[in-house]
């Protein structure tokens, strides 16, 4: 089904779009009559069905709740169940059609010779969005050919225009002399956004040809100079004469002058591959093409297969740089992919850099709509790695979410799973097999944290339209799952995993084997069996059908007389396995909404999951022996045969007794130079870890050993370590029995990063010992280590700093530091050197650890809060190539961290009857005095690193955005007092999104904006910007904001609760009853549970006028999008309750008055009657006659309004008036 779409004109400075769309359509059914199509916010001018002039019924839903209709009947924000009703037919998830196309006389549906020639399009869509895709499935592919040939095809064209379009489509319009006019267009709601800018057959399933011819203006000078018939503003020369280019889908065809009108130009791209309306895009604007393809060295990948395939960006003017270093490694990506999986799907890729639009990528037919938030200068260290992955994610979606889709919503999770993971196999051949690894090793962490109370990726739960944010889950655990598939499938034997599969679905794809490009979980499943020779039913339904995750724990000795190792392997996930998630305010709404309708919230918990393990034993003679164990039950029992024959080797030989080695060891350690062998003699050496060995070094850093009895002990064992599950089989949580001298060997001798991490986590999790902080500094201090491990074992050294062992995590942390970064003998910071990125990685996390650093009140250490007010104080980047906004950023939240660590003052018992009228603790100085002035020393720097990053802005103002966070943080914890008139300075819309949105959230969280009177003004503007802010990332991003706020604060309590008591030194005066104790812990549980927040929720702010009319002026604007209001109405259904009211407008004459009469059966007589001439005062018109009515019903004169109650069985109001 080829379409051919003309936009005649885009007219960047209205924001109007007019053109027409020439639909090809192949009839199924000989009796058709009518075409249905999607179209919203556009007016439909003309219709011609094969060259003849049609009838059209044009319904938009998306505009039903703004008309005057719908207004007169609802007018408060308790009738949002009326607009809930008027919305339901768009927010559906099988959208009917708004626009419906009468075929004229003379036109009808024609048979065409079976014995000519197929058509070039006779193999297209096999299914649509309009019927069920499970139905269209069991259709075979060659009857449903042989049906589309039957007919001849019929042509549709429809015209329409566009005037500023709040979906779909974004006009950006010029408001400073940095920011050029440019339009795009965006696929959020998901499935739904094609058909806001363009008539078609939205969604996923209905494929076809495309052909786009745009009309632009030549330069950006021709822009204003069309909207003002010729008349030229003043604008830069050189801005003027820029051409205006058209990014789009498909090849560019040809570029000619437009025939009447020589300002304009018109732009044709052809797209041959059939692709999904969803898919389809363009941008217009001023920007600056650059070949990536071009960046690629002579010498680079030389003997290697070679992708011909070009990589273009475009941006607008003057980021250039910017795009070379965030794309360089484009052409690395699309080589790899190609020739790894399959050749690319389309003729060329581009990316565009926009302003304005969503984090979420954009991907499209060989087109790319990506947000210039993610350009990055060569400066800046922290982006190099997500923007990367983001890049490379977006180029593999190419193969996977756009040339193949998935063939219903239960299948999205393939999709973007093979997209996860293809991208991933590149991270690894680009940074290494530690970055990947390690980042897979967290994301599965990150799984095991999250996967409670969901849905299974298999099954999500959506919402529709769907937004591209609430698939975040699925883009984490999806690519994981493919990952363990791959590992078991490799493991079975003859089999290449997903290496093999993968190619192979992706030829499926291009040849036509794979029906419509539409991929379904069974068909996936079948395809991995087939290719592995190994059923999968049980894994399916595990890891995608189910939910949640194993837990092992596990159990070992050795048995000397048989000469196995006993091990027992119990899964106790459904013990141990919480039954609901915590609450969070970024999913409140969603939960709260669940619970009004009393669905679910606990998580099905499977008693038992299945599968090969591997189990690696490293024995005595230091060989590794693997064992792949089948767990099929809750316990497995296990004996595992021990191999090693001979005794077993000494573990270590004391490094003191040889000093030459221990300086050979240190220097390898810190330089990375060879080592001389002879300089080793008789010492075992392990791999990592050996530094700081000799006398003068333990006693500089206060290090210990192992003692001779636990030496002795370690000498009995007859293994060095296991470990279970070392392929990364599982995704799971595994607790092994084994000592923690095995967990330091298993540290120290495995070169797997995922073991390395195993053991930081154990050491995190164990009771503090001197041994394990010392083993822990060496892991940090010992370059060898891949950054990641020795950014965990710093944070992992702050829980060692307690008392009971003289606080030895704080000094490793501080000793570390010192030597790293500091001055000799001083902890005055050098200048700042980011020339070795794992450097500053460290540089940036030793300040996050001190400051989780708690004394025996739970406060930090107020030496610890000088020293990282010192590194923000003296931080010196003037002579650093690089930019330091992340880190001043992570000093700054270090500092943030020690001062919110304050606890809250509560009651307490002390029997020491001791009066110190100084108010000065036991060690004689004055705490809270103290604590007070640095909490006002810190935020005077924090203020004076905001002011620096006004006058220098850093890279999008980070240092602005983490303070303002920072604020919103301490005052929610009553450290400081907030200030919105600091916050709404930031919300200006000149500046960067990020910005932005955090002083809003900031203002948002505060819960007086809502409830005092002086703060209506503020609040009327922050829905005045949800209404009319250019950005609609800014729109819906604070839409979100307002049911964030709402669960933040009714999950904490804001500011300090009230002291309970008022004391004198360490005597402790009572002077409240043990009912606020009661009261403020009845407050704690109720916070504590969903039920509880909602109820608070409703308590605080259901009774809010200005917040209720700015709900309802959000909901019945039409400035705002579907999904926007979708959102809104889950506000509303969590604040309010629906009554089912109707308010009647009603003339009064002052000569009369209103009387009302109940006749009973649900029918309300009102009449006029003359007012009774007395020169007494008027007396209120009389109560209506009848059942009681409630406070809001009744006669309103001044209003001049009667609310009438609806009743609930749908009695007709027969309302007369004489």
């Amino acid at each position: 089904m080829p379409e051919a779409n003309k936009l005649n004109h885009v007219d960047l400075a209205s924001r109007t779009i007019i053109g027409y769309s020439e639909i090809t359509v192949l009839p199924t059914d000989p009796t058709l009559k009518s075409i249905h199509l999607d179209f919203r916010q556009g007016n439909v001018t003309g219709a011609f069905v094969s060259g003849k002039a049609a009838s059209w019924d044009y319904e938009d839903g998306s505009i039903a709740t703004h008309t005057p209709t719908f207004t007169e009947s609802a007018r408060t924000v308790h009738q949002y169940s009326q607009f809930e009703e008027k919305l339901a037919p768009v927010i559906d998830e099988n959208l009917n059609g708004e626009l419906v196309i009468h075929f004229p006389r003379g036109v009808k549906v024609q048979q065409q010779d079976p014995f000519s020639t197929a058509l070039s399009f006779g193999n297209a869509s096999a299914f649509s969005r309009h019927e069920s895709p499970d139905v269209a499935a069991s259709t075979p592919s060659l009857a449903r050919t042989d049906l589309y040939n039957a007919f001849l095809p019929i042509t549709v064209r429809v015209e329409f225009r566009i005037m500023d379009p709040v979906m779909g489509v974004a006009f950006v319009t010029k408001n400073s002399e940095h920011r050029y006019e440019h339009a795009y267009t965006f696929s959020n709601p998901y499935g739904i956004s094609t058909s806001c800018w363009l008539p078609c057959v939205d969604g996923l399933w209905e494929r076809c040809s495309w052909e786009f011819e745009i009309t632009v203006p030549k330069t950006v000078a021709d822009i204003n100079r069309i909207q003002t018939n010729g008349i030229d503003d003043d604008k830069d020369e050189e801005d003027s004469e820029r051409d205006i280019v058209v990014a789009c889908i498909g090849d560019l065809q040809q570029e000619t002058t437009h025939a009447s009108d020589n300002s304009k130009k018109t732009v044709t791209f052809v797209l041959t591959s059939p692709v999904a309306a969803q898919h389809v895009g363009f941008a217009i604007g001023p920007f600056v093409q650059t070949n990536i393809s071009e960046l690629k060295e002579s010498d680079e990948d030389e003997g290697q297969h070679s992708s011909s395939m070009e990589v273009y960006a475009y941006a607008l003017p003057g980021r250039q740089d910017e795009v070379v270093n965030t794309c360089m490694f484009m052409h690395k990506a699309m080589e790899f992919f190609v020739r790894e999986y399959s050749s690319y799907p389309f003729g060329t890729f581009t990316l565009c850099f926009v302003e304005e639009t969503l984090d979420d990528m954009e991907p499209y037919a060989g087109l790319a709509i990506v947000s210039d938030r993610h350009l990055y200068p060569a400066e800046v260290i922290d982006q190099i790695y997500p923007v990367t992955k983001y890049l490379t994610t977006l180029l593999a979606s190419q193969w996977s979410s756009v040339n193949i889709v998935p063939k219903n919503w239960n299948s999205l999770w393939v999709t973007i799973g093979l997209c996860g993971y293809i991208s991933g196999t590149f991270l690894r051949r680009l940074m290494g097999n530690n970055e990947y690894r390690f980042r897979l090793k967290k994301d599965a962490e990150s799984i095991c944290e999250l996967d409670i109370g969901r849905q299974p990726i298999g099954h999500p739960d959506l919402e529709f339209p769907i937004d591209k944010s609430t698939l975040e889950f699925i883009k984490l655990k999806a690519p994981v799952v493919l990952h363990i598939l791959d590992r078991r499938l490799t493991k079975s034997g003859g089999s290449f995993g997903l290496t093999r599969a993968i190619p192979k679905l992706f030829w499926q794809a291009m040849s036509g084997d794979l029906t419509n490009g539409a991929l379904s979980t069974s068909h996936f499943q079948r395809l991995c069996e087939k290719v592995s020779h190994v059923k999968l039913d049980s894994f399916f339904q595990e890891w995608v059908h189910g939910s949640g995750y194993p837990i092992f724990r596990i159990t070992q000795r050795f048995n000397k007389k048989k000469m196995f190792v006993e091990m027992g392997i119990r899964q106790v996930q459904g013990v141990e396995m919480p039954k609901t998630k915590p609450l969070h305010e970024e999913s409140f709404v969603k939960d709260a909404k669940k619970y009004l309708r009393g669905e679910s919230l606990e998580s099905t918990v499977r008693p038992v999951f299945t599968g090969p393990m591997t189990i690696r034993i490293h024995e005595a003679d230091g060989t590794p022996y693997e064992h792949v164990v089948n767990i099929k039950d809750s316990f497995t029992k296990l004996d595992i045969q021990y191999n090693t024959k001979y005794k077993r080797l000494k573990r270590r030989l004391r490094t003191r007794d040889k000093p030459s080695a221990n300086v050979a060891v240190a220097s390898a350690a810190t330089s990375g130079d060879s080592i001389d062998e002879g300089e080793l003699d008789g010492v075992l050496l392990h791999s990592l870890g050996d530094v700081l060995s000799t006398d003068n070094e333990m006693e500089e850093w206060r290090l210990t050993e192992w003692t001779k009895e636990e030496e002795d002990q370690m000498t009995d064992e007859a293994f060095e370590w296991l470990r279970v599950d070392s392929d990364f089989e599982w995704i799971c949580v595994i607790y092994i029995n084994q000592p923690d001298y095995m967990y330091a060997s298993q540290l120290q001798q495995d070169r797997d990063v995922v073991a390395q991490y195993e053991c930081i986590k154990y050491f995190a999790d164990a009771k503090p010992s001197p041994i394990y902080s010392t083993i822990l500094v060496r892991t940090l201090m010992d370059r060898r280590y891949y950054y990641g491990i020795r950014m965990e074992a710093a944070l992992t050294l702050a829980k060692y700093a307690i008392p009971e062992l003289d606080w030895i995590g704080r000094y490793h942390l501080l000793k570390a530091f010192q030597v790293m970064f500091c001055f000799p003998d001083s902890l005055i910071p050098e200048a700042n050197e980011f020339s070795d990125f794992t450097t500053y990685f460290l540089q940036k996390t030793i300040p996050l650890a001190l400051s989780e650093i708690k004394d025996g009140t739970g406060r930090t250490p107020l030496p610890i809060k000088e020293f990282l007010l010192d590194l923000l104080r003296y931080n010196e980047n003037s002579y650093n190539m690089f930019s330091d906004c992340y880190y001043v950023a992570a000093l700054m939240t270090a500092i943030s961290n020690a001062i919110s660590s304050e606890p809250e003052e509560k009651p307490q018992f002390n029997f020491d009857f001791t009066f110190d009228v100084s108010d000065k603790g036991a060690t004689g100085t004055n705490d809270k005095l103290a604590q007070a002035k640095f909490v006002q020393k810190a935020m005077v720097e924090i203020d004076r690193c905001q002011r620096m990053d006004r006058w220098m802005p850093s890279y999008q103002n980070v240092v602005s955005t983490v303070s303002i966070s920072i604020k919103e943080k301490l005052s929610q914890l009553g450290t400081i007092e907030p200030s919105m008139s600091d916050m709404l300075q930031y919300t200006r819309a000149d500046l960067f999104d990020a910005l932005r949105l955090a002083a809003f959230s900031a203002i948002m969280s505060i819960p007086s904006l809502y409830t005092a009177p002086e703060n209506k003004a503020t609040l009327r503007y922050v829905f005045k910007t949800i209404l009319t802010d250019h950005s609609y990332h800014i729109r819906l991003c604070m839409v979100k904001l307002i049911g964030r706020s709402l669960g933040k604060i009714s999950m904490h309590k804001y500011g300090r609760s009230g002291k309970l008591g008022n004391g004198v030194g360490t005597f402790l005066i009572v002077e409240e009853s043990g009912g606020e104790i009661t009261e403020s812990r009845k407050d704690e549980y109720r916070r504590s549970n969903l039920e509880g927040c909602v109820e608070i929720v409703k308590e605080q702010f259901s009774e809010v006028e200005t917040l209720k009319t700015g709900l309802w002026e959000l909901l019945t604007s039409p400035a705002l999008g579907i999904l926007e209001k979708r959102i809104l109405l889950d506000i509303c259904a969590i604040l309010y309750d629906v009554r089912q009211t109707k308010l009647v407008k009603l003339r009064i004459p002052d000569q009369k008055q209103i009387v009302a009469k109940n006749l009973g059966h649900g029918k309300i007589k009102i009449f006029r009657v003359d007012k009774p001439r007395s020169v007494r005062p008027v007396t209120p018109p009389p109560t209506i006659a009848g059942p009681p009515v409630s406070s809001d019903q009744g006669l309103d004169m001044e209003s001049k309004t009667v609310r009438l109650p609806l009743p609930q069985n749908r009695i007709k109001l027969n309302i007369k008036i004489k």
